[in-house]
C-alpha cells in the first residue's frame, strides 16, 4: 500500500472521531500502527479532533498514570506492548476494561485488529464509525467528577503507596472503594490493599458545571464535605480553592472534600519552585550587574592615559 493510502487512513479516522462529543480515546495497541509513521500515531488525535484527548501522550513516561494505562491497554488490544516491566498484564478483556477505562473518564475507544473489533462487540460496546481499518466504538459514560459511595481509606501499610495502588487496581471491585495516600484524621486506615472495607456514604449529590482547562479544573457541587474524585493526574502543583486537598488517590488521580459548592483545582508553582525562581532571578541579575562593572572598569582603564615607570 502506499504511504498517501496509509495518511488517508488515518485522516479517516481522525474525521470519524472530530464531530463526536468531547471525550477522552482510548485505543488498541498494536505495533502495526508504526505503518502510519510511529506505534504513537494515535497520539495526534487532539491535535487534529476537537475535544479527544488521547490517553496517551507525548510525556507520557513522566506521569503516575502510565502504569495504569499500560494495564488498560493489554486489556483491550490483541498484541499489546506491556512495556512497563513488573505488571500484573492481563489479555485482552473488556469486562475487566471497561471499569478501568472508565477510572479515567474514556469515552472512546477505537479498535485495529479483527480480534479486537469483534470482542468490543461480542461485549456490547456501540460502535459509531468504522473508517477502515479502524473501529470506533462509544464507552459507558462516566464522569470527569465523582462523588463518593464509600468514605475514602488511607494507605497505612508498610509497602509503598504504589504497590498497594497496584493490588488495589487489580481488583476491578474495588474500584469504586478509594484509597488515598493522605487524609483527614477521621478517614479510616488501612494496611491491606486488598481489603474493601469503608465507611457507607448515603447522600444524593449532583455535579455540574465541570470545566478541565489545561491548568484549571472547576466544578459545581451539592455535596458540600462529601469526598470527590477529580480523573485527573496528581501532582503537588494543583491546589485547591474551596475544597480540602487534593490527595493523591489511587491509581493516580486525585480526591478533594468541598467546602463550598464551587471547586477550582489550580495548577500553579510550589513555594520551593517560587523561590527557586527569585533566587534563579536575582542570580542572573546579579551576573548582568557584575558585567557591566567590570567591563566599565576595563574601558576605564584602557581609556587612562600611559605613563613611564619612574616618571
Amino acid at each position: 500500500m502506499l504511504q498517501a493510502d496509509y495518511w488517508a487512513e488515518l485522516m479517516g479516522l481522525m474525521g470519524a472521531i472530530d464531530p463526536l462529543p468531547p471525550g477522552r480515546v482510548m485505543w488498541e495497541a498494536n505495533s502495526d500502527l508504526n505503518r502510519y509513521g510511529t506505534p504513537m500515531a494515535l497520539m495526534l488525535t487532539p491535535y487534529f479532533s476537537e475535544g479527544h484527548p488521547s490517553m496517551e501522550g507525548l510525556y507520557f513516561e513522566s506521569a503516575l498514570t502510565t502504569p495504569f494505562h499500560f494495564l488498560n491497554a493489554a486489556e483491550v488490544s490483541q498484541r499489546p506492548s506491556n512495556p512497563v516491566s513488573g505488571l500484573n498484564y492481563h489479555g485482552m478483556d473488556f469486562a475487566r476494561a471497561i471499569p478501568h477505562l472508565a477510572v479515567y473518564d474514556v469515552a472512546y475507544y477505537v479498535s485495529l485488529t479483527e480480534e479486537a473489533t469483534t470482542a468490543a462487540k461480542d461485549y456490547g460496546l456501540e460502535v459509531l464509525a468504522e473508517p477502515a481499518p479502524f473501529t470506533v466504538f462509544a464507552l459507558p459514560e462516566s464522569d470527569l467528577v465523582e462523588v463518593a459511595d464509600y468514605e475514602p481509606v488511607v494507605w497505612a501499610g508498610e509497602e509503598s503507596f504504589f504497590e498497594a495502588t497496584l493490588t488495589w487496581y487489580d481488583d476491578v471491585e474495588l474500584l469504586d472503594r478509594w484509597l488515598v495516600e493522605t487524609g483527614p484524621d477521621e478517614w479510616l486506615r488501612l494496611e491491606d490493599a486488598s481489603n474493601g472495607t469503608r465507611r457507607i456514604i448515603a447522600e444524593p449529590a449532583t455535579v455540574s458545571n465541570v470545566v478541565l482547562d489545561h491548568d484549571r479544573i472547576s466544578f459545581d457541587t451539592t455535596a458540600v464535605g462529601v469526598p470527590h474524585l477529580v480523573k485527573v493526574s496528581y501532582f503537588p502543583n494543583w491546589r485547591a480553592r474551596g475544597a480540602e486537598g487534593p490527595f493523591r488517590a489511587a491509581p493516580s488521580l486525585m480526591v478533594v472534600v468541598p467546602t463550598q459548592e464551587h471547586v477550582e483545582i489550580v495548577f500553579s508553582n510550589t513555594r520551593a519552585e517560587i523561590a527557586g525562581n527569585l533566587m534563579t532571578g536575582a542570580t542572573l541579575l546579579g551576573l548582568v550587574g557584575y558585567a557591566v562593572v567590570t567591563r566599565r572598569r576595563r574601558r576605564a582603564g584602557a581609556d587612562a592615559p600611559a605613563t613611564l615607570a619612574g616618571s
